[in-house]
């Protein structure tokens, strides 16, 4: 029987900003750097931003001053945000469904448990009040930790009051299912954000004995 629900956001609740539209490529052309090298600056230095040891507008600057951009000294942060903002896809069906197991299971411990920048988490918030979904947010700044490593995951799990029998983790990412299942969790894989619509219900009520009454 499971006690909390462990939901990512980037690929289940929104868009995977960085790996699935022109944000990136769109910052390389506006300070004139390579667009491919750019976007695996930043693909391996996320953990930086999602851990919340840098600003994500500190850790873009430093990696255009890195890559050679002439105009790194020009960087504007507010454009940034708008571009974030402009390449952002709520799957709003997502939120509705997990809104609507949030009211139907109320012994349901509902967790936010991504890889995000502080920034980045707050200004999705800001748009689509997506926070209030949950007991718990546990994105990755705020855990100090970043998953799939075993730290966030004791970390998330000692917020959630859950042993990790008792958790669902909810992902896109193979990687953190994997990791997840090696300590004894069950898992949802979101391969497209269908998926959360259209089987976490069926998986819930599979996984909550009381769901079936």
């Amino acid at each position: 029987m499971i006690r909390a629900l462990l939901v990512d956001a980037g690929g289940v609740l929104f868009n995977n900003i960085n790996e699935e539209t022109s944000f990136i490529r769109d910052i390389a052309r506006r300070y004139a750097v390579d667009e491919s090298r750019l976007l695996g600056a930043v693909l391996s230095s996320a953990h930086t931003y999602e851990s919340g040891a840098c600003h994500a507008h500190d850790v873009l600057r430093g990696l255009l001053e890195e890559a050679g951009s002439p105009l790194a000294d020009t960087f504007d942060g507010e454009w940034v945000d708008r571009l974030y903002a402009a390449n952002l896809r709520c799957y709003s069906a997502n939120i509705e469904e997990l809104g609507e197991v949030a009211r139907t299971r109320p012994e349901l411990t509902l967790v936010l448990a991504n890889n995000e920048a502080e920034h980045w988490d707050h200004l999705k918030n800001q748009r689509h009040d997506h926070y209030r979904l949950f007991d718990h947010l546990c994105s990755s700044w705020r855990v100090g930790q970043v998953k799939p490593s075993a730290e966030y995951f004791a970390a998330t799990l000692d917020r959630s009051g859950v042993e990790p029998r008792e958790a669902l983790m909810v992902d896109d990412r193979t990687a953190v299912l994997a990791a997840a299942r090696d300590l004894g969790m069950r898992t949802l894989h979101v391969s497209s954000p269908e998926v959360l619509r259209t089987r976490l219900r069926e998986t819930v009520e599979n996984l909550v004995p009381s769901a079936r009454s």
